[in-house]
């Protein structure tokens, strides 16, 4: 058995079609709606491959006492309106940052643009495009979501970024919830301790998935053992353990109707459990995202106009073949152009 995600796109032809056995198994049942739909668990050839056990999906936390402070309410539809709430924020709290995120990490930078753009990945001809118009739209917010960063904000690790917003430093943090939300939720450590909850992400586009899969390699001995094995690990019986355990993010609707871990996450998990539900998977291989990710940082740091990097983009990406799985789960995800 073998752990991964989308990026392994170039070689999932060298696994094992699980659909007949997903189906055999009824494994979907009690699972967090859409987690077997296109771009979620993987596919190849018309056929399931990847089996999701642990999931995260970018959030957006807020303080809530300080935007009370600064008479702002977390109900943000588009990220113009969490532009809007930081020019109060600025304002009202001048000590105060309105937005912190790890903006050191490079292949970070496309959270907010796959959010706010609601354009397609792919065009009819199969080949990896943006559209032009709506993708500088997204990057141009991009940047100004960056203007609103901490001092030091453009070289912000995960660590540095959440530290910024559990010091109460920042009114919001946005960054994988996983990575956190223990920390957070500390009251020896955290500044933000019965403060803090977490808003659904905002925006047009989605939020982005991280979601485990777990596969059988062809070249696997023992295929039916593959599969038992991950029915053991990654079925709904181990979940609840292995999230109190090991923070790993479950994908069974039963472990967020628990009703102590409900009572104990009631700031976190609806909001949470509804990005999951939207959350996907850029239909792009790496080196497609990693083009695109250090396009935007340079759009986002002042190094170049919106236009001009969408367009290098474009450009650069007629040079990159798109793998068979990825334009397979791009069009059944509405990400290919008709």
């Amino acid at each position: 058995v073998m752990s991964g995600s989308y990026y392994l796109a170039d070689v999932f032809e060298y696994f094992e079609p699980l659909t007949s056995r997903i189906e055999e198994a009824n494994y979907g049942e009690g699972m967090i709606a859409g987690l077997l739909e296109p771009g979620r668990a993987e596919r190849s050839n018309g056929e399931i491959i990847g089996i999701p056990y642990g999931i995260d999906a970018y959030g957006l936390m807020v303080n809530n006492e300080l935007l009370e402070q600064a008479g702002v309410e977390p109900n943000f539809e588009t990220w113009e309106d969490v532009l809007a709430a930081c020019a109060v924020i600025e304002e009202q709290l001048p000590d105060i940052a309105c937005l912190s995120y790890p903006s050191a990490q490079p292949e970070q930078s496309p959270t907010f643009f796959i959010a706010i753009y609601d354009g397609t990945y792919i065009n009819a001809d199969g080949q990896y495009e943006l559209e032009a118009d709506k993708a500088a739209a997204a990057a141009e917010v991009v940047g100004q979501i960056w203007g609103y960063l901490p001092p030091n904000g453009l070289a912000l690790t995960f660590e540095e970024a959440g530290q910024i917003f559990m010091d109460g430093q920042s009114a919001m943090l946005a960054t994988w919830p996983s990575f956190v939300s223990t920390a957070l939720d500390d009251p020896e450590t955290s500044g933000v301790y019965g403060k803090w909850s977490q808003v659904p992400f905002p925006g047009k586009g989605f939020p982005w998935l991280s979601l485990w899969n777990l596969f059988v390699p062809k070249a696997s001995e023992n295929k039916d053992a593959a599969w038992q094995w991950i029915q053991a690990f990654a079925g709904e019986a181990n979940a609840k353990e292995w999230y109190t355990k090991y923070g790993i993010g479950s994908v069974w609707q039963s472990t967020y109707e628990d009703e102590e871990l409900a009572a104990a996450h009631a700031h976190q998990w609806p909001a949470l459990v509804a990005d999951f539900s939207r959350a996907k998977n850029p239909p792009l291989s790496g080196e497609a995202q990693d083009f695109l990710a250090a396009t935007l940082i340079e759009i986002a740091t002042g190094q170049k106009s919106a236009e001009d990097g969408i367009a290098e983009v474009n450009e650069k990406w007629q040079t990159i073949p798109v793998p068979p799985a990825i334009l397979e789960v791009a069009a059944g995800a509405g990400f290919q152009a008709q």
